[in-house]
């Protein structure tokens, strides 16, 4: 299903989001913003396509999806020298993204830390955020992929889900894209000076927060334990038998809920 620019363009009126671009395809929405930090301002830019063929995740891992099944966007933000709050760049993301579909859908995901977006316990959407530095100070480009028009046969794995399997009809690509970035840039304001509000609303959306976690450092270094929140700076907090382990989205190989 592909994005109406111009009326995208109408929604976002008012917003942080000053350059809307929609392609019919692209290798990825993040690396094509990235690569254009060091020359152009591209500060309150999104890049949009319902077909990215090189998509990533964290720690370099493949996300791919069939033309026209996925919504992929990337935002660009400025962000100066306040790097401590990065973290939250990711989490901030996975808000808007529960905000954002439930309005389009009346459906309630949940996040999974650091990057996941469920429906039903599988995984819908995926993000990553990443900093460059650029003409003007420093960049976030905050990218997600949500799975919008994949098929049950499409998935790339079982515990995988998309809008119209868990709606049951088809969802319009432009609806859930204006929702996205009207709740991103509404977020935004909150960035860096009110995380413990974001915290806040953070924990009413998680999946994690309060769930028995096994993480997987690398090494293959485990720690088990509860999930009791997320700091300042977006790292998870684990109470593993009276021990406080704290640790960032990219030093955490792998999160598992023990159910």
């Amino acid at each position: 299903m592909t994005v109406d620019r111009t009326e995208l363009i109408r929604r976002l009126a008012g917003t942080r989001w000053h350059t809307v671009e929609v392609v019919d395809a692209t290798g990825s929405t993040n690396a094509d913003l990235v690569a254009r930090a060091g020359t152009d301002d591209i500060a309150g830019t999104v890049r949009i396509t319902t077909d990215q063929t090189a998509g990533r995740g964290r720690h370099a891992r493949v996300w791919s999806a069939p033309a026209g099944s996925q919504l992929a966007m990337s935002a660009a933000v400025a962000v100066g020298e306040r790097t401590e709050h990065l973290g939250w760049l990711s989490l901030i993301a996975g808000l808007a993204a529960t905000k954002a579909i439930e309005e389009v859908t009346g459906l309630r995901p949940t996040l999974k830390w650091p990057n996941d977006v469920l429906l039903e316990d599988r995984k819908v959407a995926g993000i990553l955020s990443e900093y460059t530095p650029g003409v003007s100070g420093g960049v976030a480009v905050i990218g997600i992929g949500i799975n919008t028009a994949m098929s049950a046969d499409q998935l790339p794995v079982p515990t995988a889900t998309s809008l119209s399997i868990s709606t049951g009809r088809d969802v319009a690509s432009t609806d859930v894209a204006a929702a996205f970035l009207r709740e991103l840039s509404d977020l935004l304001v909150m960035w860096p000076d009110d995380v413990m509000s974001l915290a806040e609303a953070y924990r009413q959306r998680s999946d994690t927060m309060g769930r028995r976690v096994r993480l997987v450092l690398p090494g293959d270094d485990e720690v088990i334990g509860t999930a009791t929140g997320v700091d300042s700076a977006g790292r998870i907090v684990v109470d593993a038998q009276g021990r406080e382990v704290v640790a960032a989205a990219g030093d955490v190989t792998h999160l598992r809920r023990i159910d």
